[in-house]
């Protein structure tokens, strides 16, 4: 039953392989039952056990719509603020997985969203690195306040 203590709400993305959208894993996120943001727990987000995330992305919007560019945060939450404004987005879980994120064909131009943390900052500066010396177009924002992500600053 939705919210009874045992079973919150929860978020579900499917994490699929970000070159071939096979499907890796599941992503789990315990809501607030009000809905205002995550549970509270000491394990809100969840990974199904023994399978890959690295390499993986949620992908909010499907891959024919992603054409020319793309928008890319660490979190769910971080990736859905940013959508009331850019489009299309995808979910890279983490910032390892950020990081790492491969160059991808046919995609000219990525915009990161940054949680403005050190791990944050560090990893989309990377990915933004390796976008631009593969000769494709690669912005970073963050927001102004240390230790907020675009969902902390939507929420204020």
């Amino acid at each position: 039953m939705p919210g009874d203590g045992q079973h919150p709400p929860q978020l579900v993305g499917a994490i699929t392989d970000a070159r071939t959208a096979k499907p890796l894993s599941l992503h789990f996120t315990k809501i607030a039952a009000d809905g205002r943001g995550k549970a509270g727990t000491d394990c809100d987000k969840l990974l199904l056990k023994g399978h890959r995330k690295m390499g993986g992305v949620i992908r909010l919007w499907p891959d024919q719509s992603v054409t020319v560019g793309l928008g890319i945060a660490e979190g769910v939450e971080t990736a859905l603020a940013a959508a009331h404004s850019f489009a299309p987005m995808w979910s890279l879980i983490d910032a390892g997985n950020l990081a790492q994120f491969a160059v991808l064909d046919g995609i000219e131009s990525l915009t990161v969203f940054a949680d403005h943390d050190d791990a944050g900052l560090r990893a989309a500066e990377q990915c933004a690195q390796r976008w631009a010396n593969a000769g494709r177009e690669a912005f970073v924002i963050k927001p102004k306040t240390l230790g907020f992500d675009l969902a902390d600053v939507v929420a204020a």
